[in-house]
């Protein structure tokens, strides 16, 4: 009686890697656009994982998704319609989303913030800034040039009435800042409107998120889910300072949709995203409140946003 020979199978362990490939061809290259979105988003506005979207998709479909986010006009501040119903209050309270947690500070008084900018190449940590200047708490603000000398300032910074860094580039820029009068004032400028805007002090960021009271348009993935930081103001001329924590199992991040969504219930009527990823950081009482992505390793700042 003849032996049956033994069929060949494939070892068990093989279908894992077959069908996690299958899983990332699925969602890559599937008929669902709205991941792909989120991940050339996600990846694509943070320094330092760009390559998770250049690997998987050609720069030209890149290009095509993130001019998605352009804005499709210009807009700036009307400081006709702020007031001034000022006071001495301090509001602390900690925001949550379905995705996110982070945190909101309203500052009654625009006249306690001060723009703290580095005198340094290094750079400076958010709660050195804000012991510098005996403040009472604070968030980052612009981003930097060069990721080995973070004190090096991307972009336009205007400080006691002084533009201290060069302009990045030509075209108009996205800048945030407050006039002498203490308004915040948003909008996207050439050279020559910048310099007629009256800033006390003011940086090179963005994107727009809220002018004049009316919400930027912004796409459902826009920019992706990250830490966030950014600042508005209210009609009565209140300050809104939010940080959102992301790229952690308790808190994944934000888009700058979501951002604007915070800002707008929270009463702001002109709003700017500053400076997120890693550098995303608030202080307040003297602490780091706050989860910066890096962990332990708090990221140096080229400036801040502080107030006593």
């Amino acid at each position: 009686m003849k032996k049956k020979k033994k069929r060949k199978t494939f070892p068990r362990w093989i279908f894992i890697p077959a069908g996690f490939l299958l899983l990332l061809l699925f969602l890559f290259y599937g008929p669902f656009e709205s991941f792909r979105l989120l991940w050339i988003n996600t990846a694509m506005y943070s320094s330092n994982h760009k390559f998770l979207a250049r690997m998987f998709f050609t720069e030209k479909y890149i290009e095509k998704v993130l001019a998605r986010n352009a804005p499709a006009e210009d807009r700036k501040t009307d400081v006709s319609v702020l007031i001034n119903e000022w006071d001495d209050e301090i509001q602390f309270a900690e925001i949550k989303g379905n995705y996110y947690k982070g945190y909101i500070i309203k500052i009654n008084d625009p006249k306690r913030l001060i723009f703290a900018q580095s005198d340094k190449t290094d750079g400076y940590l958010l709660e050195e800034l804000t012991e510098m200047h005996n403040a009472y708490g604070g968030i980052n603000a612009s981003g930097y040039a060069d990721a080995r000398q973070r004190g090096i300032v991307w972009g336009t910074t205007i400080v006691d009435g002084q533009i201290v860094t060069g302009f990045s580039g030509d075209g108009k820029h996205v800048m945030g800042g407050f006039n002498s009068d203490y308004k915040l004032v948003v909008g996207r400028f050439s050279k020559e409107e910048i310099a007629i805007q009256n800033y006390l002090w003011a940086f090179e960021f963005g994107p727009l998120l809220i002018v004049n009271g009316e919400k930027m348009e912004l796409t459902a993935f826009s920019g992706g889910l990250a830490p966030r930081t950014a600042i508005g103001q209210t009609a009565q001329g209140h300050v809104l300072l939010v940080v959102v924590d992301g790229r952690q199992v308790s808190s994944i991040g934000a888009t700058f949709l979501d951002l604007q969504t915070i800002l707008f219930a929270n009463g702001a009527i002109n709003a700017i995203n500053l400076d997120g990823g890693a550098s995303a950081s608030m202080v307040y009482q003297g602490k780091l409140i706050n989860s910066p992505s890096d962990g332990e390793a708090e990221r140096l700042l080229p400036n801040a946003i502080i107030f006593r």
